[in-house]
């Protein structure tokens, strides 16, 4: 072996073989005889930088762990005691304070128990401390996310989605691990010691990522727990139901999470499409529905075995299943808008079962505080089957019918590493590689009969410097990437480059302000790709196009905001630029009128944002609006629409004592992409839930004062050949009411768990979309 490449080996096995020298820091906070809990604890530097921050647990006792010698300070906050301040030197060994008595202030507090989570920004994320009554009054990860009211941030009390105002993917972590919804909604209130909310994420997290909010929790060392949640319509069919549970021993920990969502509710399209002919003629049809079956399952779950060596290293392995099953019945009329005794009777017939396991394997060293390195392997199974069944017919004369069935494999493995390491005091390089495999294959049978196999993959490297002087940070990098797509034929290799860049600058402890911009590609999807026809209806025809290129975006952002106690003002502004995207296309054939999709000129997008945050009011009543404009300029070879969109988003949520009412209203806030607009649900929510000790009982109405036959969703398609006005209406999607159950038991838990700080997993089955 070459002598150099044996050194460099040698190196690198002794830096990852390095023991760093850190220590820790612990103490119980006590007044008089009684135990402080809950209470926020930030560790600061000299010069008030922050270090980390953790809440006191119902013993009152607090750690922080991986420390570097130093000088630092100890600030305690908690409601009803003076704050408290500790100045401490760290020298070559672990620091044991002992009780820390707090002081009672000297106010009183009538009762009222509610007061804002404190919020302390650091040079590349915002730290949330929790308050206590805000701990104790939630039931789970999301419920004290909405109660902390972090800028940007919306949650959707029915589902549980989390969104946010600045483009991009949401993504949600435990312990640096990314995770699902289901699992943020199995964390127990109390074991959450903070939220780190990303709202500039680096290059680490993966493109396209909006913010990431990742909930630090207290790490036990043995016992386990036992969570249940459940939510039903009395009177409707909704409802879901999640049990979940852990148990650790030693440096092990094994765990398990089931989550089932059931709907089984009515629905029904009203629908109105011109068809603009090539000899000038021209043909408008209605389509009036009658409310039908839509029932989904979905059904997620998990078994997890991690090992943790202390602050060195750790194991983990997850094996995952995601099965969801659809069914749509579509009831209607049709008929010509000039002759509507001439119609026929429409039934349009979906189905839709996928099943998708997935295992993953990840593994971290850690060589100190400012020095990771990382793998994870992620093998994914997907399995779907797709059935349509669509008619037209007159009496018992079918005039149209058309079969679809879609039977689809794929199979693919994500690989990746990433290192981190802080190369001076304010700065630090991340740089990493990672590569993805998949191979899909979709027999299409029925009106169509067609096989696709499809090969696609990619390799990417990233690297981004951080650094921050003062109050100003910036950040820059790059990642580059070599793309390939094969089907038949057609072949599509690229390599693909593109920059990311922000500033920021906190102009003193109220305000803040960042601009950051960055290149992204986007590559078409497998279906979109695929050389594969399916028939839409009497008129209509979906195609493939093997022909579609790679699409490039420009994004930027400005934000400002402005915060203390009771108010948090702030603005956003995001802009994009989307070259040759990949957007729909009609074409005439004879007398069908094809949709497609093709490399378009451009699309631009410019949404303006403010948001407005009070409180707590009284230390009881906290309110958020949000307000913005979404303008959209979409510029295809043969179109160029315009169009504008005002939405609001308005929340107020009281908490007393075990009580919490929660008011939302929304109206539509609509997108535009191609030729069409699709609108949001405009929402009406009013909530109550009560909490005993372990459980919490709650009830929620939604959209109380709308009329069954009134709730909709609009789609409109602007197209000169064939456009289209659809709306789509669930009937039980007003006056929904639906009672809530939550229940959590703890044993013995005192675990110190490792956590992971990467996920990969992969979603696109491939297949081409058969329905309207």
């Amino acid at each position: 072996m070459d002598k150099r490449i044996t050194i460099a080996l040698l190196l690198f096995l002794s830096v990852c073989c390095a023991k760093a020298n850190t220590y820790s820091i612990k103490g119980k906070l006590i007044s008089n005889k009684d135990i402080v809990d809950y209470a926020s604890v930030i560790l600061q530097k000299q010069d008030s930088s922050f270090v980390s921050g953790v809440t006191s647990d119902k013993n009152g006792q607090f750690i922080f762990e991986n420390i570097n010698n130093g000088d630092y300070k100890i600030v305690i906050t908690s409601l009803g005691f003076d704050d408290k301040s500790i100045n401490i030197k760290l020298l070559n060994n672990n620091i044991e304070l002992g009780n820390i008595s707090m002081e009672s202030a000297t106010h009183q507090l009538n009762e009222v128990v509610v007061s804002a989570a404190k919020v302390i920004r650091t040079s590349d994320k915002q730290v949330a401390l929790p308050t206590k009554f805000q701990i104790k009054a939630s039931t789970n990860g999301i419920d004290l996310l909405r109660a902390m009211q972090l800028s940007r941030l919306h949650i959707n009390p029915i589902d549980n989605t989390i969104s946010s105002s600045a483009q991009g993917e949401v993504q949600t972590r435990i312990n640096g691990a990314k995770v699902d919804m289901q699992q943020i909604k199995a964390l127990r209130p109390e074991e959450i010691q903070r939220i780190e909310y990303h709202d500039n994420p680096g290059m680490k997290y993966g493109q396209n990522v909006a913010c990431v909010i990742d909930y630090i929790t207290k790490r036990p060392v043995s016992g386990g727990t036992l969570s249940l949640e459940s939510r039903h319509s009395p009177f409707d069919g909704w409802g879901e139901d999640q049990l979940s549970g852990s148990y650790n021993k030693g440096k092990s920990q094994i765990g398990v999470s089931v989550w089932q969502s059931y709907r089984n509710l009515h629905q029904w399209r009203d629908n109105t499409e011109t068809f603009n002919y090539q000899d000038g003629s021209s043909f408008t049809r209605m389509e009036n529905g009658q409310p039908d079956a839509f029932k989904m399952n979905y059904v997620y779950g998990n078994i997890y075995y991690n090992y943790k060596n202390g602050d060195k290293w750790y194991i983990n392995t997850t094996l995952n299943l995601d099965y969801s099953k659809f069914k749509t019945n579509t009831s209607s009329t049709l008929f010509p808008i000039n002759d509507r005794n001439n119609f026929v009777n429409m039934l349009d017939i979906n189905s839709n079962n996928t099943t998708r396991p997935w295992l993953d394997i990840y593994f971290q060293r850690n060589f100190n505080k400012n020095s990771t390195l990382i793998f994870d392997v992620v093998g994914t199974y997907i399995q779907n089957d797709i059935q349509r069944n669509y008619t037209e017919s007159k009496n018992t004369d079918i005039q149209t019918d058309i079969n679809s069935t879609t039977k689809g494999n794929k199979h693919s493995i994500i690989a990746e590493a990433i290192y981190s390491i802080g190369l001076i005091k304010t700065g630090s390089l991340s740089f990493g590689l990672n590569g993805s495999q998949a191979y899909t294959s979709n027999d299409y049978t029925g009106t169509v009969n067609q096989t696709t196999n499809m090969h696609d993959g990619y390799a990417r490297s990233f690297a981004e410097w951080k650094h921050n002087i003062g109050k100003f940070n910036y950040s820059f990098g790059a990642y580059f990437s070599y793309i390939w797509m094969l089907q038949g034929s057609n072949r599509l290799y690229q390599t693909e480059w593109y920059p990311k860049a922000s500033m920021s600058y906190t102009i003193n402890d109220k305000s803040y302000i960042k601009v950051s911009g960055e290149r992204s590609y986007k590559t078409p999807s497998l279906g979109d790709i695929s050389n594969v026809e399916q028939v839409i209806d009497s008129l209509q025809i979906r195609r493939g196009n093997p022909n579609l290129s790679v699409s490039h975006t420009w994004m930027t952002n400005l934000y400002y905001e402005w915060r203390n106690d009771i108010f948090n003002v702030n603005f956003n502004m995001n802009y994009q630029y989307q070259q040759n995207p990949v957007m729909e296309e009609t074409l005439r054939e004879g007398s069908k009128f094809i949709r497609t999709q093709q490399n378009q000129k451009s699309w631009q997008s410019l949404n303006p944002e403010l948001g407005i945050e009070v409180g707590p009011l009284f230390k009881l009543f906290t309110f958020n609006v949000t307000t913005g404009i979404n303008y959209f300029d979409s510029y295809g070879v043969t179109y160029h629409h315009y169009y504008t969109n005002w939405y609001y988003d308005v929340e107020a949520m009281m908490q007393y004592k075990n009580l919490t009412l929660l008011l939302k209203g929304k109206n539509h806030c609509n997108s535009f992409y191609g030729e069409t607009m699709t609108s949001s649900e405009s929402l009406m929510l009013a909530m109550a839930r009560y909490k005993i000790k372990k459980v919490s009982l709650g009830l929620m109405i939604v959209n109380p004062f709308s009329s069954r036959q009134s709730y909709n969703l609009p789609t409109i398609n602007y197209n000169s050949f064939a456009p289209s006005h659809q709306t789509m209406h669930i009937r039980e999607s007003a006056r929904l009411i639906a009672l809530t159950l939550n229940w959590d038991i703890s044993f013995g838990r005192k675990y110190d768990g490792g956590h992971k700080l990467r996920n990969n997993e992969d979603k696109d089955s491939g297949a081409v979309k058969s329905g309207k």
